[in-house]
């Protein structure tokens, strides 16, 4: 990164004063976008890493509440407010045939524990709250 930074420096030190401008400008938009992606590789590593944790622990929140699933969770995890909060929300189906939903929010750093998650969850069979947690995996 040094030496892209140093060889940029020394193209814009041999150009005119237009050409410098050009180049800056190239420079800088060059720059916000690597910062761009390195917030979006974050929150898709913050989505993945939430996801995840949610499918499995939510499993076993739902198993200790006597809601059995008949398979896994289908699972989605989205952040919000930059990466200080990221909003899950699950589906599935118990093993006697009812949806099961779970949803939502951590304002935890996903992966900080990699079997859980801190936040505020609820866990519905059939329309109905069949646990709340502010901890899945705990």
């Amino acid at each position: 990164m040094y030496t892209f930074a140093i060889a940029a420096t020394l193209a814009v030190a041999g150009c005119g004063s237009d050409d410098r401008d050009s180049i800056a400008t190239d420079l800088e938009s060059v720059a916000t976008d690597v910062g761009e992606a390195v917030d979006e590789v974050g929150e898709d590593a913050a989505e993945t890493v939430a996801r995840n944790i949610a499918t499995q622990q939510g499993e076993e929140a739902f198993k200790d509440a006597g809601h059995e699933l008949d398979g896994p969770l289908t699972c989605e995890a989205v952040v919000a407010d930059g990466l200080s909060t990221v909003e899950v929300s699950c589906t599935g189906t118990t093993k006697d045939g009812k949806p099961a939903a779970l949803v939502g929010t951590t304002d935890e750093l996903p992966g900080a524990d990699a079997n859980s998650l801190e936040g505020s969850f609820t866990g519905t069979v059939d329309g109905q709250e069949a646990f709340v947690t502010d901890d899945l995996g705990g």
